[in-house]
This record gives C-alpha cells, sequence and structure tokens, in this order.
C-alpha cells in the first residue's frame, strides 16, 4: 500500500522535537510493476511512549522513553512516460 510504505519511510526522517517543528520533506515513492510514482509530504518528530500496563504483551515498551511518530500527506500521483 503506497501511504503504508510513505509512513514507513517517514519514520526513517531525523525527528524533530515536536509535530509543530518537524521539517516536512518531499517523498517520492514508486509503485511495484507500474509506471505510477506517488508523492507524499512526509515529516517525523519525537513524542513520549504510552504508559504500558504490566500485564499487557507490550513488555518491550517500557524500556523506551521517547518515540518517532510521523505522518505524510499525499500531493499527487506522476505517471512515467513510456520510453
Amino acid at each position: 500500500m503506497p501511504r503504508q510504505a510513505a509512513l514507513k519511510a517517514a519514520r526513517t526522517l531525523d525527528p524533530a522535537p515536536s509535530e509543530d517543528e518537524a521539517e516536512r520533506t518531499t517523498l517520492r515513492l514508486r509503485e511495484k510493476g507500474t509506471r505510477k510514482v506517488h508523492e507524499y509530504e512526509g515529516w517525523a518528530w519525537k513524542d513520549s511512549a504510552p504508559e504500558v500496563d504490566e500485564a499487557e504483551d507490550d513488555f518491550w515498551l517500557n524500556d523506551l522513553d521517547d518515540i518517532t511518530k510521523a505522518n505524510v500527506s499525499k500531493q499527487g500521483i506522476e505517471y512515467l512516460d513510456e520510453e
């Protein structure tokens, strides 16, 4: 799915201290098997890890103070020309 791939790519960006301070970056992802290039604007920021109940299976979150969150906004689709 293009949006999920864009979110994954956005999480690899250098995160800002907050969402308001995050730098917007253009992400261009080619859809496999097609001539479509999906263009997104993506940004990432640091946020505090959620509180975890000891009884839940999310035990790995106990060791984290901060997590990286990301968001994307679709700008459009470009179609590559036949060569």
